[in-house]
């Protein structure tokens, strides 16, 4: 009984029919012989209007064609048969007669199409096929076909072929991993080659082609390759070796290539079939071989014997091959990751996530460090399954990473990160990967990065900084690059700064450094026995590390631009009315200059902008006062004691009650603290007053007897309270300033 679909489908064929003017004729309806059967149609074409080009399928004036509606047409596609097998040596028609219409079914048939779009797609093919236009130049050409049922082994190339030279190459593919369902092919290797103590498919390479259906016996398969001069007893000694080499219980796997693979129009590459040999065949031939004498060659009568009986159960195989497959990411940011070394510090939510994706986008080599083991816990988000639990989250990384690609040079390191940052040695061998990432969100291994390069600018790989907000709803990430001073705790500074100067960046600055310690909500998932973390899925933090890793990939892809880079994510889980609220922000800093204080050893990192506007106020100066007169103003920014770091990322101008002269100047103090009060407020404690600036017209910008009498009575006043003052003197002029920084401190 025809179901609906097949009703419109025989309904929509008639109307076709009838006003085709004999072009197509329907010759006999067969009905579905069953529940589930397809309906067949018998239909005869005109092909007399097809011009046949050289190389073309000769069509008949009229061609007799079969074709099978399925019972759930049209979201099923009609198959199309000749009624004969005349054409079975031309591409596209297989099986000696059934029509390939669809390179990809899944895009090219559209079900509202229905029999129309289906009998157009048939004229098409006719046409090109007596054009011999069904591989045009510059598509792919329509490989041969090996005809395999769905229990096939599959066999998995992963390694370019060597070029077949004529007559043909014979020779070995390594097999590299194993099981019962699918065979992986490595390394080539030539007949001459010693072959112990490994698995080999044996191999016949072809220059020239094959026929376009592969045959289904080995007696046939023996005369075709006997006409391309491959002699019977090459295969046998390839065959023979093969089987020596095979393990017990397991089938024998020949690989058969010819060169059917491409462009068309284009070089030609090495098309691969393969057939699997029944292990019990394979046991009697190496029971034979190691029976052979030179008076009972017992070998060649069983191989002489089989060769005539046996079919080839032909395998399926699934290229992986660099020359054959186009990498399915190919064009898309994490094509930057492929062949690189990445080391990662962290392997928890985002390390063991970024890993996997690394893995995936073809990471030549990772080295993982993480100091703790898989609890049950995280599983809910983190990149592990149940029996992993307890074991090293490095080494479990490692285990996740060979499962998707086992050729990635994998190297887990069960460490304290602080404790590599804090030996030279093992900072040297971090800092020789490519890219660093540090996935710990851990505000003592930033500091220690910070620490660890503070004396070594431009000896250390890109650092990309990663975190994620306390739902893991935000994401925040820095990439510090060589060529400048700081990097994840410089750079999240930067960040918070970036944040504060910017009302749309209000919701980041709040998620990463809120003002009420409550408003962060991080739980513990154990009380009392474990650190304080944040809530989020699995598909959370998929979300946030793919668009991070992604904006990462191509920050370092731009190659020339060497700015520091900062990045800050918030999806929203409804549509945003706000357009002043964007989901994304992206920032870049240019590098700061770098002094170095001769007291106390501290680092000094003016800001551009910082510098920018002091120059500023000395040009003010000179234009209103003339080049003698000294000047200066208040400096704003901050001094991490531990680091020794002094960073200056705002400056003023003389404060309206400076007193400013040829021989000296003093700062005045009506103003500064609101303006202190105002960027300490503005940037949540991040920037403060942290000293004064002021000018040596035309001299050294060395501390005066007057400069180092003012810090005495500073510190020995009761108004400043701080442990260090910074004094920036500039000497010189506007035009070529000489700019250097003292740090006094109160125990001097």
């Amino acid at each position: 009984m025809r179901t609906e679909g097949q009703r419109w489908a025989l309904e929509q064929l008639t109307q076709i029919a009838e006003k085709s003017n004999d072009a197509l004729e329907i010759v006999q309806v067969t009905e579905p012989a069953s529940t589930g059967a397809d309906l067949r149609i018998s239909v005869s074409v005109a092909c007399s209007a097809y011009t046949v080009a050289a190389g073309g399928i000769p069509f008949r004036p009229r061609e007799r064609l079969l074709i099978f509606v399925p019972p759930t047409f049209p979201l099923e596609i009609p198959a199309l048969w000749f009624a004969h097998s005349d054409y079975g040596g031309f591409p596209h028609v297989q099986w000696g007669h059934t029509v390939c219409l669809y390179q990809s079914p899944e895009t090219e048939w559209h079900p509202a199409d229905g029999m129309l779009g289906f009998v157009q797609r048939m004229h098409e093919w006719l046409r090109a096929a007596a054009l011999n236009e069904l591989d045009p130049v510059g598509l792919p050409l329509h490989p041969p076909v090996a005809y395999y049922d769905g229990r096939a082994l599959v066999v998995v190339p992963t390694v370019n072929t060597p070029v077949a030279a004529a007559p043909f190459w014979a020779g070995y593919a390594r097999i590299v991993r194993e099981n019962e369902f699918c065979v992986e092919l490595g390394e080539w290797l030539d007949y001459k080659s010693p072959a112990s103590q490994m698995s080999v498919a044996p191999a016949i390479l072809l220059p020239s082609d094959m026929p376009f259906e592969y045959p289904e016996t080995f007696a046939a398969l023996r005369t075709v390759l006997q006409a391309r001069g491959i002699p019977l007893d090459v295969i046998r000694l390839l065959l023979t070796i093969g089987a020596l080499h095979n393990p017990e219980n397991k089938p024998l796997v020949f690989v058969l290539g010819a060169a059917m693979r491409g462009i068309a129009g284009g070089e030609r590459r090495q098309h691969l079939a393969a057939w699997r040999i029944k292990a019990d065949d394979a046991i009697e031939l190496r029971k034979a071989v190691l029976a052979r004498t030179n008076d009972d060659p017992v070998d060649e009568r069983l191989f002489n014997d089989w060769a005539e009986s046996a079919s080839i159960d032909w395998c399926s195989v699934l290229e992986d091959r660099p020359e054959i497959v186009v990498p399915r990411d190919a064009g898309t940011p994490a094509a930057y990751w492929r062949g690189r070394h990445v080391a990662i510090l962290g392997c928890g939510a985002l390390g063991s996530t970024i890993a996997t994706f690394l893995a995936r986008a073809g990471v030549g080599k990772l080295t993982l460090y993480d100091k703790t083991v898989v609890k049950p816990g995280v599983l809910a988000r983190q990149i592990f399954s149940r029996h992993q639990v307890g074991v090293n989250k490095a080494y479990a990384t490692r285990a996740n990473v060979r499962l998707i690609n086992p050729a990635i040079d994998t190297d887990p390191q069960r460490t304290n990160i602080i404790h590599v940052l804090g030996s030279p040695e093992s900072a040297q061998t971090l800092f020789e990967a490519d890219v660093v990432i540090n996935a710990t969100a851990s505000i003592r291994v930033a500091t220690a990065l910070e620490l660890c390069l503070r004396e070594r600018p431009g000896s250390h790989a890109p650092i990309i900084s990663m975190a994620v907000g306390h739902r893991a709803d935000a994401g925040l990430m820095t990439l510090a690059r060589s060529n400048g001073p700081g990097v994840a705790l410089d750079l999240d500074r930067r960040m918070k700064l970036a944040f504060a100067n910017a009302p749309s960046a209000r919701m980041l600055l709040d998620e990463f450094w809120p003002t009420d310690a409550r408003a962060s909500r991080l739980f513990q998932p154990e009380p009392g026995c474990s650190d304080p973390t944040f809530v989020g899925s699995a598909s959370d933090i998929a979300v946030l590390t793919g668009r991070m890793l992604n904006v990462a990939a191509g920050w370092l892809a731009s190659g020339t631009d060497e700015h520091a880079r900062g990045f800050g994510m918030q999806p929203s889980e409804a549509p945003r009315v706000r357009a002043d609220e964007p989901p994304e922000a992206e920032y870049s800093w240019p590098s700061d200059d770098v002094l170095v204080d001769p007291r106390h050893g501290y680092q000094i990192r003016l800001a551009p902008a910082a510098k920018s506007a002091m120059l500023g106020w000395m040009r003010k100066s000179e234009r209103m006062w003339g080049p003698t007169p000294e000047t200066g103003g208040i400096l704003f920014g901050e001094i991490d004691r531990f680091l020794k770091i002094v960073w200056i990322t705002a400056v003023s101008g003389p404060p309206p009650d400076s007193q400013a002269s040829p021989v000296g100047f003093i700062c005045g103090t009506r103003g500064v603290a609101e303006m202190n009060a105002e960027q300490t407020s503005r940037t949540r404690g991040s920037v403060a007053f942290i000293g004064m600036w002021h000018t040596h017209p035309g001299s050294q910008p060395d501390p005066s007897h007057t400069d180092r009498s003012a810090m005495v009575r500073l510190f020995e006043g009761t108004d400043f309270q701080a442990h260090q003052f910074l004094m920036l003197i500039v000497g010189g002029s506007a035009k070529a300033p000489l700019i250097a920084g003292n740090v006094f401190d109160r125990d001097d």
